[in-house]
């Protein structure tokens, strides 16, 4: 899995990594939304985002969960699915635990 995923970080039909490559950033992913059609919305890093990644939730259930308890849960709830399972057998990962970081935003007035 650690060869796959090498080959693949930082190619074209890969994906990207600025910590290893700061061109990276030629190849994000952007977009815009006009405020009135954003109600809420989350930023993850990539071990927070296990929680989808493992099937925790899917991605409304996820910004339902840190809605309702914060993304604090989300996180508590990835570190305990990662050591239930700290050979990677149900979830293949290269890494047993990541960093983990979420940012969670909630907009309660129309602009």
């Amino acid at each position: 899995m650690k060869r796959q995923e090498l080959a693949a970080r930082n190619q074209p039909g890969g994906y990207w990594v600025a910590e290893t490559n700061p061109a990276a950033v030629d190849h994000a992913l952007t977009g815009q939304t006009h405020l009135d059609q954003l109600r809420r919305f989350a930023v993850l890093s990539d071990g927070a985002a296990r929680a989808v990644t493992f099937g925790l939730h899917d991605w409304t259930s996820a910004l339902e969960l840190m809605q309702a308890a914060g993304a604090t849960e989300l996180i508590r709830q990835v570190r305990a699915a990662e050591r239930s399972d700290p050979d990677g057998t149900r979830w293949p990962r290269n890494k047993r635990s990541d960093d983990a970081a979420a940012v969670f935003g909630l907009l309660t007035q129309r602009v």
